[in-house]
């Protein structure tokens, strides 16, 4: 028969999603009773309508099966209480911003490396969400290479200051603001981390946004200052990751999620981005190619329990809407307009979802 030292061992492998810490160091064992064979574990959720709680009664589950003996393992979920969660949990650690009050919803799209496409999924995410009727915004926050400007059309636009407020220029119903409209054209911009940190710090206090339903923001790739700063700084409902086929992004997106992990920001999913190529076949039949590898985003995103978003494909038209600053989500009935409203319509769930819930788990500031 198994013992109660050898279930709560196994069980100290078993670690909360969001917090990344043993659910036994976080007291959510409640309990542990053992009758012959069968084997009950009640877990304490954080609150009760946490979204993790499948995976973590699976996680416990299937530890707890592992020991010798043991043939029937029951999984019963319980909630903590306010004055136990704060002991766990700690307080908000992002203070509130005057500026971003009336925003509903803050999105970072982030990735582990260059080239995969993130610009252009932030700007046609943004445009997808202003079809469905939201007010949206988009904030460009690579300084190093802001592109959003060129690829919404708004090259050479400036915002202008009211309140000591910096007013985002417009289009197609979205409000942006970028560090390219604040440097000289061409202008290389040479800063290091604390300047990265400050710049973004009084960004986050700077803008009128006014009311809006959801700020998308393009993040810089890779783990380094600019992603650290917005996930301090900003109250980010959550993150959305994008990588394209190849083995060495998808490499690059694991570094990327473990960090937003360890900052205790909430994933939204995968975006595989130049995911296919559709052309036509010598026969006449439309073709579908794989250029870059198939089905690395969802084994990624099945092994990360993360959801795979959608998949955009390698289309020319996207490449040339960005360069005349039309993004592609412009036409909601195009193939790349539809792509762009499902992730869109995915990620809006989502966020009304975790807005009812609150918090399953932010890290201890």
């Amino acid at each position: 028969m198994p013992t109660r030292e050898e279930i709560m061992e196994v069980l100290k492998k078993v670690k909360d999603p969001e917090l990344g810490r043993s659910l036994v160091d976080l007291g959510m064992i409640r309990d542990v009773k053992i009758d012959g064979d069968k084997v009950k574990v009640v877990v304490a959720l954080t609150i009760a309508g946490c979204p993790m709680k499948g995976r973590i009664a699976g996680d416990v589950k299937k530890a707890v099966s592992e020991v010798p003996g043991v043939k029937e393992v029951d999984v019963e979920l319980t909630t903590m209480t306010p004055e136990e969660r704060e002991k766990i949990l700690g307080k908000k650690k992002v203070p509130e911003k005057k500026a971003l009050k009336d925003i509903r919803h803050i999105i970072a799209v982030a990735s582990g490396k260059g080239g995969v496409g993130k610009t252009t999924v932030s700007v046609n995410l943004a445009v997808a969400l202003a079809k469905k009727g939201y007010k949206v915004g988009i904030l460009d926050a690579d300084i190093y290479g802001p592109n959003v400007p060129l690829l919404m059309g708004l090259q050479g636009e400036r915002p202008f200051t009211r309140d000591n407020l910096l007013v985002p220029p417009e289009r197609w119903g979205i409000k942006v603001m970028s560090f390219g409209f604040l440097a000289p054209e061409g202008q290389a911009i040479i800063w290091r981390g604390p300047l990265v940190h400050r710049a973004l710090s009084e960004l986050a206090e700077a803008v009128d946004w006014g009311v809006l339903d959801f700020l998308v923001i393009d993040l810089p790739p890779g783990t380094g200052d600019a992603p650290l700063t917005v996930a301090q700084v900003f109250p980010l409902r959550g993150v959305v990751i994008v990588t394209t086929p190849q083995k060495v992004a998808l490499s690059d997106v694991v570094r990327s999620i473990n960090m937003f992990n360890e900052l205790g920001t909430r994933i939204f999913g995968i975006v595989e981005n130049m995911s296919y190529l559709k052309t036509v076949g010598p026969d006449g039949k439309e073709q579908v190619i794989p250029v870059f590898g198939e089905g690395g985003g969802e084994k990624l995103a099945k092994d990360l329990r993360v959801p795979l978003l959608g998949k955009v494909p390698l289309d020319p038209n996207l490449s040339k809407s960005g360069e005349i600053g039309k993004p592609a989500a412009l036409d909601p009935e195009s193939e790349l307009g539809k792509v762009f409203g499902e992730i869109a319509e995915k990620i809006a769930t989502q966020s009304l979802e975790f807005e009812k819930m609150g918090s399953c788990g932010l890290k201890k500031s």
